[in-house]
């Protein structure tokens, strides 16, 4: 039970129970014994409204109970004293002394890869990152990222089609999940993934939570790969840990007239390793790559190469396949080429579901 009475003492002290968490299993031996004494013996160093907060919050916080609330909601948590604690997280700044979960907490032993971009992202970009992080999955690498809109989905959506998964960590607690247009993605990243949060399972999100809860994202990760991003976006935040906990940063070229490519082609001219297949990637975060499995990633990235071979597809799914590229293609221009009969829509859908292309909302097309 005294994990529990760690819970309470996150509730009743917030982020500020951080910074007393060592003290107290150095000065009490326990948290049940420092929440059932005065902690003036023990010489604890609690401010004076800490410690009033915390006199307060023993009138109505039950730790028993707590292991039931917990096991109801179906949240679990880990302490930064525990042998399943990331360790990779135990070396990074303002280390997060608990982390509630959902899902496969066993991931947290993978290699992984952080991937990161803006929640404004382009066709390209979520094309990109949904790719990318596929092929990474299929190879065991875990992708992790922060659920938000664009790059973020993409991201979290190409890592559950391979064995690598996908780690969503949250800028909320795990009972109010944000954005509420990823609840079902959410939904199937506990099933399949895991969900992890260092904010209690009740807290709304807020504005320096997002940014706060980013070194967690690189921390966890061999690099960050940062697949589109404007001039000023929180994913360079997440960069700048990877760089500050000496970790790899990455970044996808794009077109010099996209605000969305301002920000990778920056740090591209930073240093940054510029990634144009998985290869890039594996390389640099110590995947054993033999020169067999790098041929295989530098056909499945390069545009050059037709796909298509691979995917038996016939003669008139080849035509339609011709006519989509790597920028958006619209239905009409399709249904002008080849006729609005069903057996055009039956070609695509096909085409789709063998990986080839991809459909993007306003009934456009681009190849995958």
């Amino acid at each position: 039970m005294d994990r529990f009475y760690a819970a309470a003492l996150h509730i009743a002290l917030g982020t500020g129970f951080g910074s007393v968490f060592d003290q107290i299993l150095e000065k009490c031996g326990s948290f049940k014994e420092f929440w059932n004494c005065k902690y003036k013996t023990h010489d604890i160093k609690l401010s004076p409204k800490a410690q009033e907060v915390l006199e307060l919050s023993k009138k109505s916080i039950q730790p028993e109970l707590l292991a039931e609330q917990y096991e109801r909601d179906g949240i679990k948590f880990l302490l930064k004293k525990d042998t399943e604690f990331s360790k990779e997280l135990l070396t990074i700044e303002r280390v997060p002394c608990i982390l509630y979960y959902q899902g496969h907490i066993s991931l947290l032993k993978r290699m992984s890869l952080a991937v990161v971009g803006s929640r404004r992202a382009t066709a390209y970009g979520i094309a990109q990152s949904k790719s990318i992080s596929a092929q990474l999955s299929e190879k065991g690498i875990t992708i992790v990222s922060g659920l938000a809109l664009g790059i973020d989905t993409a991201a979290h959506k190409g890592a559950l089609t391979g064995v690598g998964s996908t780690i969503a960590v949250l800028a909320s607690g795990l009972n109010k999940v944000y954005p509420q247009q990823n609840r079902l993605l959410f939904e199937e990243i506990k099933e399949k993934g895991l969900v992890i949060s260092e904010f209690l399972p009740d807290e709304q999100p807020e504005t320096w939570y997002f940014p706060y809860r980013n070194r967690i994202i690189s921390g966890l990760s061999r690099g960050t790969f940062v697949t589109e991003a404007g001039a000023r976006s929180g994913a360079l935040i997440t960069a700048d840990h990877a760089l500050n906990q000496n970790k790899e940063v990455f970044a996808l070229p794009g077109s010099i007239s996209s605000p969305m490519s301002v920000g990778p082609l920056r740090l591209i001219q930073q240093g940054a390793k510029l990634v144009i297949s998985i290869h890039d990637i594996l390389d640099e975060i110590g995947y054993p790559i033999s020169e067999e499995s790098y041929y295989d990633s530098e056909q499945d990235t390069n545009p050059g190469y037709n796909k298509a071979e691979k995917a038996r597809i016939n003669e008139s799914e080849k035509k339609i396949l011709t006519r989509i590229g790597y920028e958006p293609v619209h239905i009409d221009f399709l249904i002008q080429k080849y006729g609005g009969d069903g057996e055009l829509f039956a070609h695509l859908m096909n085409l789709e579901w063998k990986g080839l292309i991809y459909s993007i909302p306003g009934n456009y097309y681009m190849r995958a």
